[in-house]
């Protein structure tokens, strides 16, 4: 079950709208891929960084990565490219670039026009890796300040121009980004086979997306997390980022990073950042580097703030090596991610209650997508002396493929909670892999992002992230196209937890006038709910006189399709005797070292039935037959040390965390 949580006092009905426009790179081939040029195309050298300046490059802290130096030039594609007139009236013109012992350089532009019915390519030197087709969209449709990072120390322009084109020709660069570091993942794809490069591999501790047992479940949250490049005036930095939901559930194109990730204001229109997704390996593995990440040229660049802990003023100015309030930063996109992309619109929660585990998702040291995962209750914590519990303090887990924890180019990547929802963003910390199970890492609060940095929009979530003003505490994330034209919808409540005998009021919502409304209060059959079931869109009163933990669940249909959502609601028992608690007493001793006992009378175990316990990923590593007898001995000394789960196939509300220690 898809079990969803949503608190509020009233829930509006919910319209659903988007839109997709095109992506930067279009796709197609070269004039000259498919055509015989014999024409020596001049090449321009560009001054490369000395190894001193490198070396100063990579003197920096955990939470800031430089990747790349920027490199002044002056060059034109009329002025200075190699230009070839074709029979047919149409013309070629090439711009050969080359700086020494680039791992991949980066094109900045200061004048970007292209003739309607032109097109223009860039690619390296092997013709491996390949960019665009770019047009004359492109000169409006998020203009084209500058490029992806393409592989090697040659790039080449080239530009087509049929006959019929009609416009003006300006493409003018005035900046070359070479890069030193972090990209060596990315661009392995796409060096010669031949080559001695070698792919510097994160940390050795760190763990690939794609292994499993880590990523089971995760797949969602996965696909929701994005790696970026911003610029200052000298350099290239990475960071991590995730796509965000929002409550018009509009695939509204949102990005959630960090502060420090270039320390921007509200409504500054960025320039000179570069998205990058699905940044990630296809097979799993630790500890090795051998095969390569997904190739494609998925990016987009640029955006706009929309709000920041920068534009606050909790902590803010920040002193010394603190961040601005919780260190977040929103920014929307120029345009919406197309749909090839498969972006995952992430769920968050802004409730500040426990997180029990979860998982980090981020890009270290530049490198391929990563997953580190947590199995132990975040702590509240003030980042480097900053503002006052802004921040969740979390320590990494060792899994079955390593021990996953963050280095640079993580910073604003997302954390998760047991939910699968946001509930942070990475500022920093000192986990490491030489010594992963001492030191912890910093995340900003969802919860304070959302209104606490300050009173202005420039510097909450909430403004951005419920323009419907639901009031809700968390939100499912969503796949394009978001509301568009299927059925979605929401099941809210003003509390999941009473007493033996109180009363809820449930609210239903959808993205379609004309939908009706069908509730189930008693999914599992425990009974003692009035009523059991409603075709009311809003019920309340609802009673519940027995103790439990209930199923809730609407149905929403209409001629968009059927819709339904669950929740669990926790009743205890007002009376001095709770056969519910008796029963989640049976484990014992807990927390043990591996070995317990499970103790019920054997009345009591023909009443529950079969066992299961799970590991925190919802694997079943035992399954018990009750029946047989009054007292069972467990030994999971050879499972790892960690959190399980014990649920019963009669009541499977009745859970209990069985806690293993070393």
């Amino acid at each position: 079950m898809n079990y969803t949580k949503i608190n509020l006092i009233s829930v509006l009905i919910i319209i659903f709208f988007g839109s997709y426009q095109s992506q930067i790179s279009q796709g197609g081939t070269p004039f000259s891929f498919t055509h015989n040029i014999d024409a020596k195309i001049n090449e321009f050298l560009i001054d490369h960084p000395s190894s001193k300046e490198i070396e100063f490059a990579k003197i920096d802290e955990k939470e800031t990565y430089k990747v790349g130096i920027i490199k002044p030039t002056n060059l034109s594609l009329l002025k200075n490219g190699t230009w070839i007139n074709h029979a047919n009236g149409s013309k070629s013109g090439f711009l050969k670039i080359r700086c020494k012992s680039a791992l991949g350089l980066s094109l900045f532009f200061d004048n970007f026009s292209i003739p309607e019915g032109a097109e223009m390519f860039i690619y390296n030197s092997n013709k491996k890796h390949l960019i665009g087709k770019f047009n004359s969209t492109t000169n409006s449709n998020n203009i084209l300040t500058h490029t992806q990072v393409v592989e090697g120390e040659v790039i080449t322009i080239e530009y087509f121009e049929p006959s019929y084109a009609s416009g003006n020709l300006k493409i003018d660069i005035h900046k070359v980004g070479y890069i030193f570091r972090g990209f060596e993942d990315y661009l392995e794809p796409f060096v010669e086979k031949s080559s001695t490069f070698v792919p510097k591999v994160a940390e050795f501790c760190q763990v690939d997306v794609a292994c499993s047992p880590e990523n089971v479940g995760w797949s969602e949250q996965i696909d929701a997390v994005v790696h970026f490049t911003y610029t200052d005036p000298n350099y290239i930095y990475v960071c991590s980022s995730s796509v965000i939901n929002n409550t018009s559930q509009d695939c509204s194109p949102y990005i959630l990073t960090a502060w420090h990730c270039d320390e921007q204001t509200a409504n500054q229109n960025l320039n000179g950042y570069t998205w990058y997704w699905n940044y990630q390996k296809s097979s799993c593995q630790p500890n090795s580097n051998s095969s390569n990440p997904s190739k494609g040229n998925q990016t987009m660049i640029n955006g706009t703030v929309k709000a920041t802990s920068g534009s606050g003023t909790l902590n803010n100015p920040p002193s010394t090596n603190q961040v601005a309030g919780s260190d977040f930063t929103l920014i929307e996109l120029n345009t919406n991610i197309p749909s090839t992309y498969n972006a995952y619109f992430a769920g968050w929660d802004r409730s500040n209650t426990l997180v029990s585990d979860g998982v980090g998702i981020h890009h270290p040291n530049g490198s391929a997508k990563k997953i580190s995962t947590f199995n132990s209750n975040l702590s509240s914590t003030s980042y480097n002396g900053g503002a006052f519990n802004a921040h969740w303090e979390v320590y990494w887990d060792a899994t079955i493929n390593g021990h996953g924890v963050t280095e640079g180019g993580s910073s604003g990547s997302p954390i998760f909670n047991q939910d699968k929802r946001i509930v942070g963003q990475l500022s920093g910390g000192s986990s490491i892999c030489s010594n992963p199970s001492v030191f912890s890492d910093e995340y900003g609060k969802f919860s304070t992002n959302w209104n606490s940095n300050g009173s202005t929009a420039g510097s909450q979530l909430e403004p951005w992230l419920d323009p419907m003003s639901l009031n809700i505490t968390n939100l499912d994330g969503t796949y394009s196209p978001c509301g568009g034209n299927s059925l979605s919808c929401i099941l809210a409540f003003n509390t999941d937890s009473i007493s033996q005998g109180d009363q809820i009021d449930f609210f239903g919502a959808s993205n379609s006038v004309t939908a009706s409304y069908s509730w189930n209060f008693d999914v599992n059959g425990l009974g003692g709910v009035s009523p059991s079931t409603s075709n009311n869109q809003n019920p309340a009163g609802v009673v519940f006189n027995t103790a439990g933990v209930f199923d809730v669940q609407i149905t929403v249909t209409s001629g968009q399709g059927v819709c339904t959502k669950d929740t669990l609601i926790t009743v205890t028992s007002n009376t001095s005797t709770n056969n519910y608690e008796d029963y989640l007493k049976i484990v014992f001793p807990n927390p043990n070292k591996g070995i317990f006992n499970l103790k019920l009378s054997a009345q009591e175990f023909n009443k529950l039935g079969t066992g299961y316990i799970f590991n925190s990923i919802g694997e079943v590593v035992r399954e018990i037959d009750l029946k047989s007898s009054n007292n069972i001995l467990i030994n999971l000394k050879k499972n790892s040390p960690g959190i399980y789960y014990l649920k019963f196939e009669k009541k499977p509300f009745i859970s209990h965390k069985i806690i293993i220690i070393d």
